[in-house]
Protein backbone atom coordinates (compact mmCIF):
# COMPACT_ATOMS: atom_id res chain seq x y z
CA UNK A 1 0.00 0.00 0.00
CA UNK A 2 1.44 3.44 -0.86
CA UNK A 3 2.66 5.60 1.98
CA UNK A 4 0.14 8.24 3.03
CA UNK A 5 -2.86 6.08 2.13
CA UNK A 6 -5.92 6.44 4.36
CA UNK A 7 -6.97 2.79 4.09
CA UNK A 8 -6.61 -0.22 6.38
CA UNK A 9 -7.65 -3.87 6.14
CA UNK A 10 -10.65 -5.14 8.14
CA UNK A 11 -12.39 -8.51 8.26
CA UNK A 12 -14.39 -10.63 10.65
CA UNK A 13 -13.25 -14.23 11.22
CA UNK A 14 -13.88 -16.29 8.11
CA UNK A 15 -14.40 -13.25 5.85
CA UNK A 16 -12.17 -11.79 3.18
CA UNK A 17 -10.42 -8.60 4.30
CA UNK A 18 -11.57 -5.38 2.68
CA UNK A 19 -10.07 -1.90 2.71
CA UNK A 20 -11.35 0.59 5.27
CA UNK A 21 -10.93 4.19 4.20
CA UNK A 22 -11.27 7.50 6.00
CA UNK A 23 -14.28 8.20 3.80
CA UNK A 24 -16.01 5.04 5.05
CA UNK A 25 -15.35 5.97 8.68
CA UNK A 26 -16.68 9.47 7.94
CA UNK A 27 -19.83 7.97 6.44
CA UNK A 28 -20.46 6.02 9.66
CA UNK A 29 -19.92 8.94 12.07
CA UNK A 30 -21.52 11.67 9.93
CA UNK A 31 -24.53 13.16 11.67
CA UNK A 32 -23.68 11.66 15.07
CA UNK A 33 -22.91 14.49 17.55
CA UNK A 34 -22.09 12.18 20.51
CA UNK A 35 -18.70 10.42 20.64
CA UNK A 36 -20.01 7.35 22.49
CA UNK A 37 -22.76 6.77 19.94
CA UNK A 38 -20.26 7.22 17.10
CA UNK A 39 -17.98 4.63 18.71
CA UNK A 40 -20.91 2.22 19.02
CA UNK A 41 -21.82 2.80 15.36
CA UNK A 42 -18.26 2.00 14.27
CA UNK A 43 -18.31 -1.20 16.33
CA UNK A 44 -21.63 -2.20 14.74
CA UNK A 45 -20.01 -1.58 11.35
CA UNK A 46 -17.37 -4.19 12.23
CA UNK A 47 -14.53 -1.93 13.33
CA UNK A 48 -12.41 -2.14 16.46
CA UNK A 49 -13.14 1.28 17.99
CA UNK A 50 -11.86 2.81 21.25
CA UNK A 51 -12.42 6.27 22.72
CA UNK A 52 -9.50 8.32 24.07
CA UNK A 53 -10.35 11.92 24.94
CA UNK A 54 -12.10 13.56 22.01
CA UNK A 55 -11.12 10.96 19.42
CA UNK A 56 -11.90 7.39 18.46
CA UNK A 57 -9.12 5.06 17.37
CA UNK A 58 -10.43 2.87 14.57
CA UNK A 59 -8.65 -0.46 13.91
CA UNK A 60 -5.38 1.02 15.26
CA UNK A 61 -4.98 2.78 11.90
CA UNK A 62 -7.35 5.74 11.77
CA UNK A 63 -8.49 8.46 14.16
CA UNK A 64 -11.94 9.99 14.14
CA UNK A 65 -11.45 13.23 16.08
CA UNK A 66 -14.52 15.03 17.41
CA UNK A 67 -14.36 18.84 17.30
CA UNK A 68 -17.32 19.77 19.48
CA UNK A 69 -17.77 23.46 18.75
CA UNK A 70 -16.88 25.63 15.82
CA UNK A 71 -18.63 28.62 14.32
CA UNK A 72 -20.74 27.56 11.39
CA UNK A 73 -22.61 29.51 8.77
CA UNK A 74 -24.82 32.33 10.02
CA UNK A 75 -23.23 32.10 13.48
CA UNK A 76 -24.50 28.60 14.24
CA UNK A 77 -22.28 26.29 16.26
CA UNK A 78 -21.46 23.10 14.38
CA UNK A 79 -19.68 19.98 15.63
CA UNK A 80 -17.30 18.27 13.20
CA UNK A 81 -15.52 14.94 12.78
CA UNK A 82 -11.99 14.98 11.34
CA UNK A 83 -10.81 11.58 10.10
CA UNK A 84 -7.12 10.87 9.52
CA UNK A 85 -4.57 8.09 9.42
CA UNK A 86 -2.49 7.74 12.59
CA UNK A 87 0.66 9.76 11.96
CA UNK A 88 -0.86 11.45 8.92
CA UNK A 89 -2.60 14.65 7.96
CA UNK A 90 -6.42 14.99 8.20
CA UNK A 91 -7.94 13.45 5.11
CA UNK A 92 -11.68 13.75 5.62
CA UNK A 93 -13.97 16.18 7.45
CA UNK A 94 -17.58 15.32 8.19
CA UNK A 95 -20.30 17.26 9.96
CA UNK A 96 -21.52 15.80 13.24
CA UNK A 97 -24.82 17.66 13.37
CA UNK A 98 -27.83 15.84 11.92
CA UNK A 99 -29.11 17.54 8.76
CA UNK A 100 -32.81 17.91 8.18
Amino acid sequence: MPEGSSATMVARPGEQATMLTAEQVAAVVAGIPVIGKACDALKKAGCCARIAGNRITVNDELYAQFIGASVGSLGNTDATWVIYQIGGAPVWVSGAEPRS
